[in-house]
């Protein structure tokens, strides 16, 4: 066994363009983290600093262990990992106290198990799709793909994160396209999304309607698939409503807000007004480190979390904003190329699924951040504070970059 990893650390070829990229995301991360704390009196504040430091430490050794396993190894694990993710969302609602139950306590740490989840999830799902025989996913395959979809994403509405479920959504999406789908399956997918998404206002819905009826009669579609697919559609409208009196309060609102419905500038409204107010106030070479006055006055809520592209806008500008943009970008072809390279259907899935939660957060996170998504919460990959999150980008980064070192028949 000793002999078998000094072989493969001899043959160990590390991606130093994708490390790079992610240490430079990183270190942008933490410039910003200690911009927003440094100047912050109260021992809590100072402290979570220093857990982040101590969340990418065991996430980088992590990362570290991840480059030496064989890939086989996460192929012949995927499911066991999946069912103990979902193990620990069960424990984590009933271990939690409270009407919000999203995370376990280990001392004065703090651990999300719906992140580690996204992981378990990634690789269970690559496994099953890899081992498709056909060209396509059929109908049962497609059926038992969501599934493995379904079962996380119930348990995470029950704590309740609409955020975090909705990056499931994305993992599947991606990774059945990736896997090979049929047109045909794409429309029935998305006519029932659509369908309830324009229930929630009467007029938007009878345009669906009207253009689902005309896509029938270019397509030529058979009357029965009409009736049944209109029927479907009908059904989700009406339960619109219904699904609309499931949000929170304050998830109404939001949305309400980013709509235009409804306007409340010192209210729910606050946090995305004060983004783009710091953004802008940012010009062309920002205001400096640590000089943001959104930041460090504390206009700006959550802006260790949420908001923390906002804080980098202000104090570097738009010339440091194109910077982690393009950044961004890089990793995300980087990421992509490495998928289209890799010797086996699992190992291209399991990357195409990383890049399925980190680029659909960084849209979310930078659209929620100038107003063009709802405010959802969600953490922007290497920057935003919270242990669990950089964790689970450390290790989705670690199977990418096994991916593309290991130069072995998988």
């Amino acid at each position: 066994m000793k002999r078998q990893y000094i072989s493969r650390l001899k043959n160990l070829s590390l991606d130093y363009v994708l490390l790079l990229e992610m240490l430079s995301l990183l270190f942008i991360g933490f410039l910003c983290l200690y911009s927003i704390m440094a100047g912050r009196e109260t021992v809590s504040l100072s402290t979570d600093f220093e857990k982040q430091i101590v969340w990418f430490c065991l996430g980088f050794i992590l990362f570290i262990i991840i480059l030496f396993i064989p890939f086989q190894l996460f192929f012949r694990g995927a499911y066991i990992g999946y069912l103990f993710s979902l193990v620990l969302l069960l424990v984590v609602l009933f271990a939690s106290s409270g009407q919000v139950h999203r995370w376990i306590s280990f001392g004065s740490f703090q651990f999300q198990p719906s992140e580690l989840s996204k992981v378990a999830t990634v690789l269970a799902l690559a496994h099953y799709l890899s081992q498709k025989k056909e060209g396509h996913l059929n109908w049962r395959q497609f059926l038992i793909a969501l599934s493995l979809i379904i079962l996380p994403v119930l348990l995470i509405l029950k704590q309740p994160d609409v955020g975090t479920a909705s990056v499931f959504f994305a993992i599947f999406v991606f990774m059945v396209v990736w896997a090979g789908i049929t047109w045909k399956i794409i429309f029935y997918l998305f006519v029932p999304f659509f369908a309830l998404v324009s229930g929630f206002h009467l007029f938007s819905f009878i345009g669906f309607l009207v253009i689902l009826w005309a896509g029938f009669f270019i397509k030529k579609i058979r009357w029965w698939k009409r009736l049944c697919i209109t029927g479907i559609s009908l059904f989700l409208g009406l339960l619109a409503p219904v699904v609309w009196s499931t949000f929170e309060p304050y998830q109404q609102q939001r949305i309400l807000i980013f709509l235009g419905i409804k306007t409340d500038p010192h209210g729910a409204a606050y946090q995305a007004i004060q983004s783009r107010v710091a953004i802008g106030s940012g010009n062309i070479l920002g205001k400096g480190f640590m000089q943001g006055s959104q930041t460090q006055l504390r206009f700006l809520p959550e802006q260790h979390t949420d908001f923390i592209f906002s804080v980098f806008g202000e104090e570097f500008g738009f010339l440091g904003v194109m910077v982690a943009l393009t950044l961004f970008l890089f990793l995300f072809y980087h990421l992509l190329h490495i998928a289209r390279t890799a010797r086996n259907d699992f190992a291209g899935l399991v990357v195409t699924g990383s890049v399925s939660i980190l680029a659909f957060q960084f849209f979310v996170n930078i659209g929620m951040t100038v107003g063009l998504v709802p405010i959802t919460g969600l953490p922007l990959p290497f920057l935003s504070y919270g242990g669990s999150s950089l964790f689970m980008t450390l290790i989705l980064m670690g199977l990418a970059m096994n991916v593309s070192s290991q130069r072995y028949k998988y």
